[in-house]
């Protein structure tokens, strides 16, 4: 079972987030701003984090960054209403860790199968191949990166 980290502001998609994922079976973590992720991250041995980009008191963006650096086997997966090309961008360039970047509304349906289509791929192949899988998804594909 792997653990997850749902940190989201809106406690209605925070509490669907977590209902969903822990029906499919993994175990939640929930935080409602990025500085509780963090320290979650830190105190929990976490699979994947799923980030709000704009968390308060530590945006998500700045969240990522510290989970990465402590914690540098965290894969970070982003779940916005913003979908605009310089967030996603903004997003994957917090942190090699960043995996995905799912736009809201977000099924059930859709949410469980990129969490368990992340976590598989990077359990064969690594964080880096996800990455460029989901860079390569249709909606995604017109994002540049920094080198």
């Amino acid at each position: 079972m792997s653990n997850i980290l749902c940190a989201e502001y809106d406690h209605s998609c925070r509490e669907f987030i977590a209902f969903v994922l822990r029906r499919a079976g993994y175990q939640v973590f929930e935080a409602s701003n990025g500085a509780q992720a963090v320290q979650i991250a830190r105190e929990e041995s976490i699979d994947l984090a799923i980030l709000e980009a704009r968390l308060p008191m530590l945006t998500g963006y700045q969240a990522a960054r510290l989970i990465c650096k402590n914690s540098p086997r965290t894969l970070i997966m982003f779940v916005s209403a913003r979908g605009f090309p310089y967030e996603i961008e903004r997003a994957f360039d917090c942190a090699p860790t960043v995996v995905d970047y799912l736009v809201k509304p977000v099924t059930a349906t859709q949410l469980v199968q990129r969490v368990e289509s992340v976590l598989r791929v990077a359990e064969f192949y690594g964080a880096r191949i996800v990455r460029q899988e989901s860079l390569a998804r249709p909606d995604l594909v017109h994002i540049r990166l920094r080198p």
